[in-house]
C-alpha cells in the first residue's frame, strides 16, 4: 500500500481515494472509501485500453456478470462504470496478503492449510461457473487470504482484455505457469480449465515452486502440453489424487469444481481454536489491516463525519453484506442478503466507547463475531467433517498472539518503513518483465513490465516508481529511460524526478499519437517511437525521430507491419527493427533505416527477424538466421550493418538448444550469449563474437529479459514466475527480487 502520488485523483466516481494498492497491466488498484463509509478496491482500466471500444463493450458484459457472483470467496463487484472517460470497478476489499506473497515470504502451506485452500478455492470456481462465467487468469496472485478463507478476485476480467493492446503486443492473458494446455493453443476452454489453474494455485502454496517449474515461458508451456506436474510437496492422499485429475490434459478427464468440494468436504479440518492460516501468514493479515487502518484514520481525520451513522446501516447498491457469511437473521442465511447485525455492535459494552472520534470501520467490527460464525461458509450442511470456523477479516488475534489492531502503531511489531504506508514502496512485479537495465554505477537496477520501477538489487528493495506506468518503454544506457503513452513521449534520466524530456504530436496538436515501442540512444538525444494515424491504434503506424532537446520530430519512416522491437546503434546514426505483418500471419523481418534520413538500408527476410541484438560499440547486429532451406530461424550470425554482409556465422547450438528466447551481446562486445533458460535440461549457451565458435555450451541461468553491468559483474534476468535474479559474473545467484 502506498500513499496517493500527485498525478492520483481525488476520486473517482463518488468514491474517495485513500491509497494505492498497486498497479497492473490493466491499470492501478486504490483503496478507496464509498459515499456510505465502506473500503473498497477500486480499479480503474489503463489508458490505452480505455480507447479500445471492444474491450469497453467486453469490460461491460463481464462486469453485469460478475456482478451476480455472490460467495463467502469471491469478493463482489460493488459498484462500476465502464462508460467514464477510464473505466474503473470496485470491489470488495480484504485486508490481506495474496497466495504468492504468503508463500514467498512465510513459506509453504502445511497439509491442513492446503486442505482448507482447495475448498474454499473450488467453492469460488464453483460460485463463478454458476453465474456463468469462467476466470481464465487463477493463479497465485488473484488469490487473497483472509481468515474466513481464500478470496479469488479478477474473475471475468481476462475475457475483457481477449483481443485489446495486452494481447496484439506480445503479452497473452493468462499466466504460462497457471495455464490449461486447452488455453495455451486457445481452443476449446471451458469452466474446467480454472481446475487445471486452481491445482497450479495449490501446487504452488504446498512447494513453493509452480507446478510446472520456472524457466523462459515458451518452455514452460511446452511442459504445460506435454510433462507432468510436480506433486512431491503435496502431501499423498485424497488432495494429491484430486489434484493429479485436475491436471489432466484432456478437460473431460477432470473434476468439475462441486465434486472437489464434496469429494474435500468429507476430510477433517482445521479447528476453530487455531484458525486456518500458518501463523507467519496471520501475522502478515495483521499487518495488511494495520496499514489500512492508518490509511483509514488518516483520512477520517479529515473527512466530513457529519452524515449519519458513518460505517453503519447505510448501503451501497451492489454491496454484499458487510458481515461475515452466517451473520444477520440466523443460521443458513445468503451470504449474498444485506443487512444483519453483529453480536457485540451498538451500544453495549462491545460498542464504540464514549468519545471515539469516528464509528468503527466495518472490518474491524468483524472482530467481535464469534469464530464459528464462518462455519457454513466452507463446509454446506450434512458435511461429515469437521466445520472450519475461520475468524472475521481483520480480526483481533487471529495469529494466535492476541494483538489487537486498534492498538497504537507504535506498539505494533509491524510498524516502521515498511508498514506504515509512507515509507517503503511496493511493487507488483507479477507477470512479464519486459525490460531490465542497470545504472551509471552498477547499483540501481531498472525494471519495466507492469510498473516500472528502480531497485537497490543488493538489498532487495524498491526504490523508485516511475508513474504513469507507460503503454511501451524501454530502459537505455545508464539509467536513461524512455515511455510512450497514448499522447506523449516522456524520458527520465536516473529518477522519476528528472524528466528531461516530455514531447508528442498528439501532446501537441492532436495530429498524431498512440505512441509504442521506443528506443533512445546511448547519450540520450534522441529518440524513436512508432506512432498511429491520427492517435488511433488501428491505424497504420509510422517510425518517428525526435530531437530530444528541441522535442521536434525529425525524421517519418512509413512502416509496412507492425513494429515489436526497435534499437539505435551505438553511435544514434542507425536504428534496427523487427516488423511482423498487421494481420497476425507472421514477421516480416528485421530492418536497417539510417536515423538521420529514414532511408531504409537493409531488410533481412526470409527466415531472419525472431532475435535480433546489436553490439555495444561499432556497428554490428547478432541476428536469428534461416536454415538452409530458409523456412525457419535455426543459425545465427553477425551481421556487418553498413554492408549487410554476415561476417561471423556462429556456431550450430544443436537440438538441445533449439527454442532460444533471445540473443544479448555482452557489455564489451567479446561474447554473444543464447538466452535459452538455466539448469542441465535447459542449457544456455555463449559464443566468441570473434571467432563464432560455443565458448559455454551448457549452464548459464539466463533469461529474456537480460542486462549486464558495464563492467560485466553482474546479470539481471527474470524466471517465468515473476522473480528477477541477479547473477555474478559465474551466472550464480546474488539474490532475487519479488
Amino acid at each position: 500500500m502506498q500513499p496517493l502520488a500527485s498525478d492520483d485523483p481525488q476520486s473517482i466516481g463518488p468514491h474517495r481515494l485513500l491509497a494505492r494498492l498497486g498497479a497492473g497491466g490493466m491499470g492501478k488498484v486504490y483503496l478507496a472509501r464509498t459515499p456510505d463509509g465502506h473500503l473498497c478496491a477500486l480499479k480503474v482500466v489503463k489508458e490505452d485500453l480505455a480507447h479500445d471500444a471492444q474491450f469497453r463493450a467486453r469490460f461491460a458484459r463481464e462486469i453485469r456478470a460478475a456482478q451476480r457472483v455472490r460467495g463467502p470467496f469471491t469478493p463482489a463487484v460493488v459498484d462500476a462504470d465502464p462508460d467514464a472517460p477510464a473505466p474503473w470497478m470496485a470491489t470488495e476489499y480484504v485486508p490481506g496478503p495474496t497466495l504468492k506473497e504468503a508463500v514467498r515470504n512465510g513459506g509453504p502451506f502445511p497439509e491442513p492449510s492446503l486442505l482448507v485452500l482447495t475448498l474454499g478455492l473450488a467453492r469460488a470456481l464453483a460460485t463463478i461457473h454458476a453465474a456463468g462465467l469462467m476466470h481464465r487468469d487463477l493463479k497465485p496472485s488473484n488469490i487473497l487470504l483472509s481468515p474466513r478463507g481464500p478470496q479469488v478476485i479478477d474473475f471475468g476480467i481476462a475475457r475483457a482484455v481477449e483481443g485489446t493492446v495486452l494481447t496484439r503486443t506480445g503479452q497473452t492473458f493468462g499466466t504460462p505457469a497457471y495455464s490449461s494446455p486447452e488455453q495455451v493453443v486457445g481452443q476449446n476452454v471451458s469452466p474446467r480449465s480454472d481446475l487445471f489453474s486452481m491445482a497450479g494455485a495449490v501446487v504452488f502454496a504446498a512447494g513453493g515452486e509452480p507446478p510446472f517449474g520456472s524457466g523462459p515461458p515458451v518452455r514452460v508451456l511446452r511442459r504445460v502440453m506435454s510433462g507432468q506436474p510436480a506433486l512431491d510437496a503435496v502431501p499423498e492422499g485424497t488432495l494429491r489424487d484430486l489434484l493429479a485429475r485436475c491436471f489432466a490434459k484432456d478437460p473431460v478427464h477432470r473434476p468439475e469444481a462441486e465434486e472437489v468440494r464434496a469429494a474435500l468436504a468429507e476430510l477433517p479440518l482445521p479447528s476453530a481454536e487455531h484458525g486456518w492460516l500458518p501463523a507467519p501468514v496471520t501475522e502478515q493479515i495483521d499487518r495488511h489491516a494495520g496499514r489500512t487502518r492508518r490509511a483509514e484514520e488518516s483520512d477520517l481525520t479529515t473527512a466530513d463525519m457529519s452524515a449519519p451513522d458513518g460505517f453503519g446501516t447505510g448501503s451501497t447498491p451492489g454491496w454484499p453484506d458487510t458481515t461475515v457469511p452466517g451473520e444477520g437473521t440466523g443460521p443458513g442465511q445468503d451470504p449474498g442478503r444485506t443487512g444483519g447485525t453483529v453480536p457485540g455492535e451498538g451500544t453495549g459494552a462491545d460498542g464504540p466507547s464514549p468519545g471515539a472520534s469516528a464509528p468503527c470501520p466495518w472490518w474491524r467490527r468483524r472482530a467481535a463475531v464469534v469464530a464459528a460464525a464462518a462455519t457454513a461458509a466452507l463446509v454446506v450442511a450434512g458435511g461429515g467433517a469437521l466445520a472450519l470456523t475461520a475468524l472475521p477479516l481483520g480480526s483481533p488475534g487471529a495469529s494466535g498472539t492476541g494483538a489487537d489492531p486498534s492498538a497504537d502503531p507504535s506498539t505494533d511489531p509491524s510498524a516502521g518503513p515498511d508498514s506504515t504506508g509512507g515509507g517503503a514502496l511496493s511493487v507488483d512485479l507479477d507477470g512479464f518483465t519486459l525490460d531490465l537495465g542497470f545504472s551509471a554505477d552498477g547499483e540501481t537496477l531498472y525494471v519495466y513490465g507492469t510498473e516500472l520501477s528502480a531497485w537497490d538489487w543488493r538489498e532487495g528493495v524498491p526504490v523508485d516508481v516511475f508513474e504513469p506506468t507507460p503503454l511501451s518503454g524501454a530502459i537505455g544506457h545508464d539509467g536513461l529511460i524512455v515511455a510512450a503513452y497514448v499522447d506523449h513521449i516522456r524520458v527520465w534520466d536516473g529518477d522519476s524526478e528528472n524528466i528531461t524530456a516530455h514531447f508528442g504530436s498528439a501532446h501537441e496538436n492532436g495530429d498524431r499519437g498512440y505512441y509504442q515501442t521506443p528506443a533512445i540512444t546511448d547519450d540520450g538525444t534522441k529518440v524513436a517511437a512508432t506512432a498511429a494515424e491520427d492517435g488511433h491504434p488501428s491505424n497504420d503506424h509510422v517510425l518517428q525521430v525526435w530531437d530530444v532537446a528541441s522535442e521536434t520530430p525529425d525524421v517519418e519512416i512509413p512502416l509496412e507491419g507492425i513494429l515489436y522491437a526497435l534499437e539505435f546503434s551505438a553511435d544514434g546514426s542507425l536504428l534496427v527493427g523487427r516488423e511482423e505483418a498487421a494481420d497476425g500471419s507472421g514477421p516480416l523481418g528485421v530492418s536497417v533505416w539510417d536515423a538521420a534520413t529514414g532511408e531504409r538500408l537493409h531488410t533481412f527476410t526470409d527466415g531472419y527477424g525472431h532475435q535480433f541484438a546489436l553490439a555495444p560499440e561499432g556497428r554490428t547486429m547478432a541476428v536469428s538466421a534461416p536454415d538452409g532451406d530458409g523456412e525457419g530461424p535455426t543459425g545465427y550470425e553477425l551481421i556487418d550493418l553498413d554492408t549487410g554482409e554476415v561476417t561471423v556465422p556462429l556456431a550450430d547450438l544443436g537440438e538441445d538448444h533449439a527454442s532460444v528466447m533471445g540473443i544479448h551481446f555482452s557489455a564489451d562486445g567479446g561474447r554473444v550469449y543464447a538466452v535459452t533458460g538455466g539448469g542441465a535440461t535447459e542449457p544456455g549457451s555463449v559464443w566468441d563474437a570473434e571467432t563464432g565458435e560455443l565458448v559455454v555450451e551448457s549452464g548459464p541461468l539466463l533469461y529474456e529479459p537480460l542486462a549486464e553491468q558495464d563492467d560485466g559483474g553482474h546479470f539481471a534476468t527474470m524466471t517465468s514466475d515473476s522473480r528477477i535474479l541477479v547473477l555474478d559474473a559465474d551466472f550464480g545467484v546474488v539474490t532475487e527480487l519479488h
